[in-house]
């Protein structure tokens, strides 16, 4: 079990994880000896799975497709090869099950629809049989938000962050082996990386600042388990009967506790968000919450829950560049 200083701390991760043990400590009022053994305790409990830099691939030239597969004629073990399938394929970034209208979903990194479209017919040409329906679209802007159910409202942090700013950064194969690393461990030291992509120190911090100061790096964060805090992972498909009440849609939900992603998609439905809930009922009453602030306003809601992820990578293969 875990307390309310364990969640303050849980919440300052979420919002930079590369904060040192001293800030967190002055931010929660403990004790950074506290602080330290506490987060120790999270990691070893399996409350954090790790920490990550949150990339804008857009920046780097590349956008992300969304892809929902609903399956026919399959069995349990036809459904795992057909995960495998994605979770090897280097250019797949998210897979994961869900219980909705769609069985699986995922993202699939690419420099244009052309790569997309090979990726895909690749699949059909052994798997053809088994999909009854498809839906795709492609991510224009992807925001994040904190974790604010963690901690009373005080402390609420509204920051948006976004990874879809579609302004090229030019980038060489030392960016890519900084990123490579960071993105993967964001707590790594930058001595450590430094001297495993032998890189002068100076010249790391000056081109790791580069890469903040330019949107590639977007924010350091947390991989909290969600089920781990008693929490279940809801997708919400929103269709409008007005488009007018977006932006107030967006602020609703950017000052909502338990959402954390919205999803700005051509193709998509007319408003996304991600959010993490305790059960079903917390859906609903959120469900009803919307209903009554834009009555009238709203055609359609429907959701996914995830059941299981198979795939989460926070720097994919298909980003690395051939040496030479």
């Amino acid at each position: 079990m875990i307390d309310k200083k364990d969640k303050r701390i849980l919440f300052e991760l979420d919002r930079n994880c590369r904060q040192t043990i001293n800030e967190i400590a002055k931010k929660t009022r403990l004790s950074r000896d506290v602080v330290r053994y506490r987060i120790k305790r999270l990691e070893n409990e399996g409350f954090i799975h790790g920490y990550i830099a949150l990339i804008d691939f857009t920046k780097l030239g590349y956008q992300i497709v969304r892809l929902y597969l609903k399956l026919q004629n399959t069995t349990k073990e036809i459904e795992e090869e057909l995960l495998s399938y994605f979770t090897k394929n280097k250019n797949v970034i998210i897979a994961y099950r869900t219980d909705g209208k769609y069985e699986i979903a995922m993202g699939i990194l690419v420099k244009d629809l052309i790569e997309y479209q090979k990726i895909y017919d690749d699949f059909l040409i052994t798997y053809r049989k088994y999909i009854s329906d498809k839906n795709f679209c492609i991510f224009n802007d992807f925001k994040q938000y904190i974790r604010n159910y963690l901690v009373p409202e005080k402390f609420h942090d509204y920051t948006e962050l976004s990874t879809g700013s579609w302004k090229p950064y030019k980038y060489d194969q030392t960016d890519l082996k900084i990123l490579q690393k960071i993105s993967t461990n964001a707590k790594m030291p930058l001595l450590q990386i430094a001297r495993e992509i032998k890189l002068p120190v100076t010249t790391l911090k000056y081109r790791l600042k580069n890469l903040e100061q330019s949107g590639v790096i977007v924010a350091y964060r947390t991989i909290i388990d969600y089920h781990k805090l008693g929490y279940e992972y809801y997708k919400v498909d929103m269709i409008l009967e007005d488009i007018t009440i977006i932006p107030a849609l967006s602020e609703f939900i950017r000052k909502h506790p338990n959402v954390l992603y919205r999803d700005v998609a051509a193709g998509g439905s007319d408003f996304e968000f991600d959010c993490e809930l305790k059960n079903q009922d917390a859906y609903y009453k959120l469900f009803n919450e919307l209903r009554d602030l834009f009555p009238g306003k709203i055609r359609s809601v429907f959701y996914y829950k995830a059941i299981k992820l198979y795939k989460y990578s926070y720097y994919p293969k298909a980003l690395i560049m051939p040496e030479g």
